[in-house]
């Protein structure tokens, strides 16, 4: 079961009273997956608080795998940094990519493939993660209405195909936070891009 945890700031109330930023987070993830089209027992698994690793390392072998000692400090200090880990994708990622067509066939050429980590996320404020990203939004902006846009955009991004993820580069150890392109191949998740 994922970890509730009572947060007294307010962006909005329902019947029940404040809405825990945890619970938002957990709903964005849930929707997110849903609308890549992730196995069924990928989202089962997130409901049970587990987070589990597809490695699409070869991509006619892909699978799930429970995560590494490493994998868990860093969701851990994803975590402390104010981020909700839902999902790991391990994946190649070719590096110069370059398509070029060939007698009606498309050939790709590259510099070199990297093996990379991708934790997928979300923010746990979701307030101040757009506060931050738009200058225009402020302390006395309609919360719920930012929350929404915000929530809306991402599930958007996830249509097309774009995911948000923390991405650690494995040959060199370097890491940085971008929208991946993902693709989903009989419930199991893909990296594009």
């Amino acid at each position: 079961m994922l970890k509730q945890t009572k947060d007294l700031r307010l962006w909005g109330k329902n019947r029940n009273g404040i809405i825990p930023f945890i619970k938002r987070s957990q709903k964005l993830a849930l929707d997110l997956m849903k609308a890549v089209r992730m196995k069924d027992s990928i989202i089962s698994a997130f409901n049970e608080g587990k987070v589990l690793k597809t490695n699409s390392i070869n991509p006619l072998s892909i699978y799930q795998e429970e995560l590494s000692e490493v994998e868990e400090v860093t969701i851990s200090d994803l975590d402390k940094n104010g981020l909700f880990v839902y999902h790991v994708l391990r994946s190649y990622y070719m590096v110069g990519k370059q398509i070029e067509i060939q007698c009606e066939h498309e050939v790709s050429s590259f510099e070199k493939v990297i093996t990379t980590t991708s934790y997928l996320c979300v923010p746990k404020d979701i307030f101040a993660d757009a506060m931050a990203d738009d200058k225009e939004i402020t302390e006395e902006s309609d919360r719920g209405l930012v929350i929404k846009e915000y929530m809306e955009h991402e599930i958007f991004m996830a249509n097309q195909g774009y995911l948000f993820a923390y991405v650690v580069n494995e040959e060199d150890g370097s890491a940085d936070f971008y929208h991946i392109e993902v693709n989903v191949l009989n419930g199991d998740l893909l990296r594009t891009s």
